[in-house]
């Protein structure tokens, strides 16, 4: 590359940007990369059973739940790869994006189901999995996943992670505008990558090195290194450097998708195999603290790429619910707990355990229904809202030009 801009001035210098286009993400990307539904629906799958219970007897169910870790991290390195596509869509064109486009879409995609569903959890006490023990506030301002430890609602630290990325995202983008080049931004990347893995092992040593096995300071370990932000930004960072490729040089990301062969698939199977290998005692080990993000989010990222393509999305298009799946993927997430914690409840004093065929099944069925009725009473209804309010917005854009504020 030389010393071109990156990519071609990461079109990120005012004028009209001659590099090629690549499709938009912005609106339909789940129509045309089919294949990300499955990725989709196989991230939320892997939450889901994360989230259930492991109780002892159960070694082969507990060895994949414990897996399910990484199920988050593959909604965040889809999150990094379509949400980052959308806001670097205009500048490829050499246009100035609008930031509240941008963040109606976030807000009216993300707090209408996520504000019911909290005022479930603070008013209506069984519907709670756990006692809840974090203040409305903590919800409200995002700022939950910082010095938590688990209660009611605790699996909501994720979106604390997504919403800060909303925020960081575009202002990063607009402060490198015009001054990117292709080798500072992988250097930068590879960066923060590198500086995530020191901090979680500087404070893994500091906090746990020292700690026997049954250490009742352990409890504190997924406070310190698993949920807060700064231990989380591997998979959006993979992800937005993926839609960077794909936006500013879509002839290589074409020969990515449209000839993956089976070196990437390979690739992100091993980097998948790693983790899992450093995840054997469930995420307290020292080595856990510093390769298992970093692995995780290059294994799913290699795997993206792998779906991304024509081929992988028409096989995808055909499998019967992968696309309802993953249009319920957020409901799903928000929802599941609770919804399997009153099947069990109400199972339990008639025999039926968590294992129990009847449980499962009435789980899995009481998520499904929870999730339809919250995406189609309120989900879709903020959608359809959130369309007439960006066409008006664009339209005021169009007459009194762009808005960075």
């Amino acid at each position: 590359m030389g010393r071109a801009a990156f990519p071609r001035g990461l079109a990120l210098a005012s004028g009209p940007c001659p590099a090629p286009k690549a499709a938009p993400l912005n609106t339909s990307e789940s129509r045309h990369l089919a294949g990300l539904d499955l990725l989709r629906g196989l991230a939320i799958v892997l939450v889901v059973l994360f989230h259930y219970p492991r109780p002892p007897g159960h070694d082969t169910y507990r060895m994949v739940a414990n897996f399910g870790w990484t199920g988050v991290e593959l909604f965040f390195v889809l999150s990094g790869f379509l949400i980052g596509a959308q806001f670097l869509e205009p500048m490829a064109k050499g246009e100035t994006p609008s930031l509240p486009r941008f963040y109606l879409r976030r807000a009216l995609r993300i707090l209408p189901p996520f504000l019911v569903v909290l005022g479930l959890y603070l008013l209506v006490p069984a519907w709670s999995e756990r006692p809840l023990v974090t203040p409305a506030w903590r919800f409200l301002t995002f700022t939950q996943n910082f010095g938590l430890h688990r209660n009611g609602f605790s699996h909501a630290w994720s979106l604390c992670v997504e919403e800060h990325f909303y925020l960081a995202l575009p202002l990063t983008l607009l402060a490198l505008r015009g001054r990117a080049r292709a080798p500072y931004v992988l250097a930068g990347a590879v960066a923060v990558m590198v500086a995530g893995m020191l901090l979680r092992g500087g404070l893994w040593l500091h906090l746990f090195g020292k700690l026997g096995p049954d250490d009742m300071a352990w409890r504190e370990y997924d406070t310190y290194l698993y949920y807060p932000t700064y231990a989380r930004l591997d998979g959006l960072l993979c992800g937005v450097l993926l839609a960077t490729v794909r936006v500013f040089r879509p002839a290589l990301w074409q020969r990515w998708t449209h000839r993956p062969g089976v070196l990437l698939p390979a690739f992100g199977l091993l980097c998948l195999g790693g983790a899992a290998y450093v995840n054997q005692q469930y995420n307290r080990e020292f080595s856990f603290a510093v390769l298992a993000f970093p692995l995780v989010s290059l294994g799913y990222a290699a795997l993206l790429v792998s779906m991304a393509g024509p081929a992988a999305s028409r096989v995808c298009a055909r499998i019967p619910g992968v696309r309802t799946f993953a249009v319920l993927s957020f409901t799903v997430y928000l929802t599941h707990k609770s919804m399997q914690h009153l099947v069990r409840v109400a199972l339990e004093p008639h025999g039926m355990g968590t294992f129990h065929v009847v449980t499962l099944v009435g789980g899995a069925v009481a998520v499904l229904l929870a999730s339809l009725l919250l995406h189609h009473a309120v989900e879709r209804p903020a959608l359809r809202w959130r369309e007439r309010l960006e066409r008006r917005l664009a339209d005021r854009e169009r007459r009194e030009g762009p808005a960075l504020l």
